[in-house]
């Protein structure tokens, strides 16, 4: 039956997950998904398939597991922020060295493999940062600016960029989805989730909306986390997203598994 003009596409859908043990046939429900950039299922089949493929990136921490960290401490990238960060080490934003590596390395062994574009990560951890202690001013605008260089430098790589809020009337032009993660639950350190305040999520919805309406080709993606057998919440928390017209995804924190919509 042909599609008539009443009818609607269907949703966008996209997916998170950091494992590789997954078939193909796993992604067929998505259009978006977000793989590390090291360790994943074989690019090509998904990309002969149309979905768009986005290779994780830390923007703003230098992670102890990979194996160009090393390289990043002797190029003196990483911040001393001392007892009061206890995440991975802090990446020194401001320093040209870490652009250049992003430009010219980081990415096209990205590309490389086939990957469509990037999803950047830890951008939130440079505010933090930022915020605690004023000898770090300057991270999150030299963020933005990496930002801006790379759209500048791949015009046409896909770019999505996990909150980061603060910069996004700066990057607003130059990234395809902003990632709104954990905004209409948060998963807490006992490892029970619990729901955003209403008025809270409203506040950002709104404002990621009106970002939207200011750059017409943004789209905005969220993830949150839940257990996958409280399937009645799970719904709940798609209808929301939905509702506000966001592409959303419920999985677990560890991005390890690939978490169906229930039906």
């Amino acid at each position: 039956m042909l599609l008539t003009s009443c009818q609607s596409k269907p949703p966008l859908r996209w997916a998170a997950y950091y494992g590789n043990v997954f078939p193909d046939s796993a992604f067929a429900p998505y259009d978006i998904i977000v793989f590390d950039r090291a360790s994943h299922p074989p690019l090509a089949p998904l990309k002969e398939e149309g979905k768009i493929l986005l290779g994780y990136v830390s923007l703003g921490e230098a992670e102890t597991s990979r194996s160009d960290y090393q390289n990043i401490v002797n190029d003196d990238l990483v911040l001393d922020t001392g007892p009061h960060w206890t995440g991975n080490p802090i990446i020194d934003t401001r320093k040209s060295k870490w652009a250049s590596y992003m430009l010219n390395t980081l990415i096209p062994s990205i590309t490389s493999q086939g990957f469509d574009g990037i999803m950047l990560d830890t951008t939130d951890s440079l505010i933090a940062v930022e915020t605690m202690n004023p000898r770090y001013a300057g991270l999150t605008q030299a963020a933005a600016l990496i930002i801006k260089d790379i759209h500048a430098r791949y015009p046409h790589l896909v770019i999505m960029l996990n909150r980061g809020f603060e910069i996004l009337p700066q990057v607003e032009h130059d990234i395809n989805y902003v990632l709104a993660e954990s905004i209409y639950t948060y998963w807490t350190g006992t490892g029970k989730p619990k729901m955003v305040d209403p008025h809270v999520y409203q506040s950002i919805a709104e404002s990621l909306k009106k970002v939207q309406s200011e750059s017409p080709q943004l789209k905005v993606v969220t993830v949150d986390y839940w257990p996958p057998d409280d399937r009645k919440t799970i719904r709940r928390i798609y209808a929301a997203q939905r509702a506000e017209e966001f592409i959303p995804y419920v999985t677990t924190p560890d991005l390890q598994a690939l978490t169906p919509e229930p039906q």
